[in-house]
Formats: structure tokens, C-alpha cells, sequence
């Protein structure tokens, strides 16, 4: 009688997988992680979609991508104007051909930004790579213009001077490097006191609508697409020259300053 009564416990226990502490239990563990793995899948090929369609449609695109040869995709063709504002007068436009990423410049005061590759594209694409590219120092609390470096605390005149960055018209803090460029952005990278006016757009602004690599704009050329350039020559920015007035042509050349910028002590 025993024997038989502790057979039919095991049958039972087998027929419902296990004893008493197992009896009833659902194995939620394993439903949770069924779960997550499900939702994963669903999110990637969501994201994968997206990205496909977002490659298709450039008006959907909120930052810069690169070029997809197998996609038949030429990437997106972006431009930013920029300055380089010291105590009291905007420095020369920096002059260089080089180009090994994609983000650069025509010598026409514009970062042109069109990624040859992801690794400077999307989120990537910021002002510390055409900063990398031309060979400009910068950081939140220096700023080399030629052969001089502007650190916070040096002065302007009689005053004290700060780095200060003006991302379309609105003081940004931060090290500019981490800047991620938009189209049509107005960057102004500035050393001058607390108190100074600091212009809220680059002289090069206007060249926004005269671009020379875009095709059907007033100055563009025949040439619509800066090829990679990665051994060009990288002249350091030349020292400030005159202020611009609002509007005005930009100079493409470094000419001689009309008073010395203030020295750094």
C-alpha cells in the first residue's frame, strides 16, 4: 500500500513538473526575456527602416550623412558660415585645400560639409573635425589665431578676455569642437571681454546664398565637389584684420591688419 501511494505522488509530480514548490508556478523569467528579445527585434528593424527611408528622402534628414555608393546615394551637401572674432575685429578667413574627411572649406569663410565616410557623418560631423582639418587650435579656454594664443583671462585692451561661442545669434557654453554642425548654421568663435558686443553672424554670411559648389547658386563654378585632399597645405588662420561691416564681401585673402591685435601677456 505504501509503494503504491508514493508511485502515484511521482506521477503526479511528473505530470505537473515537479513538487509542491513548482506546482502551479508559471516560469515568468523566461516569458520576460521572450519578451524583451521581442521588442529588441521590432526597435532594430524599425530603426533599420527608417534610416533606409531617411537615406531616400534628404528633406527628412537632421544631420549630415555620408555618401552610400551602393544605395546610389551621394550624401548630403551642408554648409555652415563661420568667424573667427578677437577683442574687437574678425581674422581673415583661413585659407586651405585640404580635405581628407569631407568637412571643409572653399577659403570662402563656409565649412562645406559633405562626409566622405559615417565615421564624420550624423552626430560626428561637428566643428572639432573642421577644426582638425585646417589646422585651427581651439578649446573653451584658448584660442591660437596665428601665431598668438588667447587665453581666458588675457587681455583686450584693458580688459580681461574669455573664449565665447555664438551658435546662430545665442552665446553657447562648451568647447566649440563638440558643435554639431546644422545647415545653414552661423558659428562665431570669439576671445572678447564679458561686456563686448561680439557680432551674432560671421562676414561670410551671405556667402550662404552664393555657394561655388552648389549647383543652379549665383557662384557656383564648374567644379561642384571638393575631391579628398588630405596632403593639401594647412596655413595657420592669418591675424584679425579690419571688422567687416554687416554685409560686405568677405576678404579670401589674409591682408595686413590695420593696428596689431592687443598681445597676450
Amino acid at each position: 500500500m505504501g509503494k503504491a501511494s508514493s508511485a502515484k505522488k511521482v506521477a503526479r509530480a511528473a505530470t505537473t513538473g515537479g513538487g509542491r514548490t513548482s506546482q502551479g508556478a508559471r516560469p515568468w523569467g523566461w516569458y520576460s526575456a521572450l519578451a524583451v528579445v521581442v521588442i529588441v527585434g521590432a526597435f532594430l528593424v524599425v530603426s533599420s527602416r527608417n534610416e533606409r527611408l531617411s537615406a531616400d528622402n534628404p528633406a527628412t534628414a537632421d544631420k549630415p550623412r555620408a555618401a552610400a555608393p551602393d544605395r546610389n546615394f551621394p550624401g548630403d551637401h551642408w554648409h555652415a558660415a563661420y568667424g573667427i572674432y578677437v577683442c574687437d575685429r574678425f581674422a581673415p578667413d583661413i585659407q586651405t585645400e585640404r580635405d581628407p574627411s569631407g568637412i571643409h572649406t572653399h577659403n570662402d569663410g563656409i565649412i562645406h560639409i559633405h562626409p566622405f565616410t559615417r565615421a564624420v557623418s550624423g552626430s560626428k560631423a561637428t566643428f572639432g573635425v573642421f577644426a582638425e582639418t585646417v589646422g585651427l587650435s581651439v578649446s573653451d579656454d584658448e584660442l591660437k589665431v596665428g601665431n598668438k594664443t588667447y587665453k581666458n583671462g588675457d587681455k583686450c585692451g584693458d580688459e580681461e578676455g574669455r573664449l565665447r561661442v555664438l551658435l546662430n545669434g545665442k552665446e553657447r557654453p562648451g568647447d566649440p569642437k563638440d558643435i554639431r554642425l546644422q545647415d545653414r548654421d552661423q558659428l562665431v568663435i570669439a576671445f572678447a571681454p564679458d561686456d563686448a558686443k561680439v557680432p551674432e553672424n560671421p562676414p561670410s554670411a551671405p556667402n550662404l546664398d552664393n555657394l561655388n559648389d552648389v549647383e543652379g547658386s549665383p557662384g557656383a563654378t564648374s567644379s561642384t565637389t571638393q575631391a579628398p585632399n588630405p596632403e593639401g597645405t594647412t596655413p595657420p588662420p592669418g591675424e584679425p584684420s579690419a571688422p567687416v561691416p554687416s554685409g560686405a564681401e568677405p576678404s579670401t585673402t589674409a591682408p595686413a591688419p590695420t593696428s596689431a591685435p592687443p598681445p597676450a601677456p
